[in-house]
């Protein structure tokens, strides 16, 4: 671990491209026995005199969380409940699949999958509106100081039952990604870097981190990636170095911003001459694809990277063998929840090592970006949901636990922190500054910290989640319109569920990756020609389920126009 400390912001998330999800009552009284969502609670549920058993699994869920740990405890003595701790990788999605099939979802459960997919399939219950007013009012707060708010996660027909719990990031609209590029090859070859050079730390590897906010060409990568293949930057007199990290497993995280170079964000729609489409069956998806298998024919990309998935991938960055890598700006800080991946997984090993992190690469028409790590619309995002068969009067005591735990300043300082002095200190001013970690991630979890929230970083407390290191790089571009203007979104956004896309998504996805998957390998492989085999590639993705997803979405709101609401 570096000798800076910082905080563990768990982006698990990134991981996942985003994808598209979607009045008032007067309270009546209802007993709590009445069947889920068909009702309202008791007035007598305020009291919390019964105890009740809630299942939990929490966004920092990784299998790790012991029962009876110290956060479960205070929860339980707080709210007069017993939790039951899922010991599950929330972030596999093997893992979540069992977990809904063998009818093991808990009772609260944070979800990666589709939360209106479970909603219909019949997993999970509604949650009314005048509950979340009532018992999580600061959350109805946060919906309500928005005008998409209480729009998002709607159940189809209803205006006031929701599918879904969704959280929020106050820095969605931020550029999260960067390319880290190995400076220590570019110095040993005379490659110069562009733009003004900043050193970013001192000490803890820090100081051999650097930065620029002058981003390199796809032209200017070429030829110092050939330089990179051909030159032996690390001396050993062999050729077995390459230019940027692929994997076969995650391209959001290792192909997004060379794709962005193209013009477009993975897995997003696209306006190309006029015409909705997949991003997948555009032209720049097209010409991202010859200039990949140029670089693969020149020896630039790694062959094993189609066997490699991301977490070899950055096994392999780990061993000094690519000239770099698409990386976070938490990456390029240290910040300890990313050490395991480049470019601190390398930086921490080998102190002759040092990183350029710089923008994104800008390609031959200019363009330049990666997708947004959150709708394009606004902050809101990530999902909860509540299982079929919560009563009403479990659900509320969910709701008061849920408001605690994520918009409680003190509950979440808490739950997701954990203790001043003993799981993390203050950088700087307290509760003004970043919260920085004193333990790893698996030891958090152990302990219940961070456990059993959800995604919930509102403006206020956005110090809190980023070190002074972090801060650094959003005030020089990532945060800041140079930056934020080169987050790509999707061109039109059922933000709603005002159409029937959600649900052919579902029902095509699965179907259409196998199609986008082969293509991809075989093209940059060179196992196919593009030209001549383009447009019967394009006809298979039509025919399967593409057409019919396409002209669905073509039913839904222009981004551009959604955020201006």
């Amino acid at each position: 671990m570096a000798g800076k400390k910082s905080l563990a912001v768990t982006l698990g998330i990134l991981l996942v491209v985003t994808s598209a999800c979607s009045s008032s009552g007067s309270p009546e009284s209802a007993s709590p026995t009445a069947a889920p969502g068909t009702g309202t609670p008791a007035a007598t549920a305020d009291a919390m005199s019964k105890k009740l058993e809630i299942s939990w699994v929490g966004q920092g869920a990784r299998g790790k969380v012991e029962d009876n740990n110290k956060i479960q405890q205070m929860l339980e003595k707080k709210f007069n409940v017993k939790l039951i701790n899922r010991k599950i990788d929330i972030n596999s999605a093997e893992q979540r699949n069992l977990m809904v099939a063998s009818g093991e979802l808990p009772d609260y459960a944070y979800t990666l999958d589709d939360p209106s997919k479970l909603y219909r399939d019949g997993v999970t219950r509604s949650i009314p509106k005048e509950m979340i007013v009532k018992y999580a009012p600061k959350y109805a707060a946060l919906l309500d100081s928005y005008g998409t708010g209480f729009k998002v996660n709607l159940v189809p027909g209803k205006t006031d039952e929701f599918y879904a719990l969704t959280g929020y990031v106050d820095t969605t609209v931020n550029q999260f990604w960067g390319q880290a590029y190995r400076l220590d090859w570019m110095e040993k070859l005379g490659i110069k870097p562009k733009g003004t050079v900043t050193q970013l730390g001192t000490s803890g590897g820090l100081e051999r981190i650097y930065y620029t906010t002058e981003a390199f060409t796809i032209e200017e990568e070429t030829k110092m990636y050939e330089a990179f293949v051909n030159q032996d930057p690390d001396g050993n007199g062999k050729k077995d170095t390459y230019g940027p990290m692929l994997d076969y497993e995650s391209p959001s995280n290792t192909q997004a911003t060379l794709m962005g170079a193209f013009g477009f964000g993975l897995g997003q729609f696209v306006e190309e001459d006029g015409k909705l489409l997949h991003s997948a069956i555009s032209n720049g998806y097209k010409n991202y694809l010859k200039q990949m298998a140029d670089w693969y024919k020149r020896g630039i990309i790694d062959p094993e990277f189609t066997t490699l998935n991301l977490t070899k991938s950055w096994e392999k960055f780990a061993t000094g063998k690519y000239g770099s890598a698409q990386a976070l700006h938490q990456s390029a800080a240290l910040v300890p929840y990313t050490q395991t991946r480049p470019p601190g997984n390398l930086v921490l090993k080998d102190p002759s090592v040092k990183i350029l992190f710089a923008p994104p690469p800008i390609g031959p028409n200019g363009k330049q970006g990666a997708p947004s790590n959150g709708n394009g619309v606004d902050g809101f995002s990530y999902s909860a949901v509540i299982r079929k068969d919560v009563s009403d009067e479990k659900l509320i005591r969910i709701l008061q636990m849920f408001d605690y735990i994520n918009l409680d300043f003190d509950g979440n300082m808490l739950t997701q922190f954990g203790e001043e002095g003993v799981d993390f200190a203050w950088e700087g001013t307290p509760k003004k500054s970043a919260a920085i970690l004193k333990k790893n991630d698996a030891e958090r979890e152990a302990v219940g910290v961070f456990y059993y929230n959800h995604v919930m970083r509102p403006v206020a407390v956005t110090p809190i989640w980023n070190d002074s290191y972090t801060l650094k790089l959003l005030d020089a571009y990532w945060g800041v319109e140079a930056g934020r203007k080169t987050v790509y979104a999707n061109a039109r956004y059922d933000y709603f569920n005002e159409t029937k896309y959600n649900e052919l998504r579902a029902k095509y996805t699965a179907k259409l990756k196998t199609i986008t998957d082969e293509y991809m390998f075989k093209a940059i492989t060179g196992e196919l020609n593009i030209d001549s085999t383009w447009d019967n590639y394009v006809k298979n993705y039509l025919d399967n389920g593409g057409r019919e997803m396409t002209a669905e979405l073509e039913k839904a709101p222009k981004t551009a126009d959604l955020r201006k609401k």
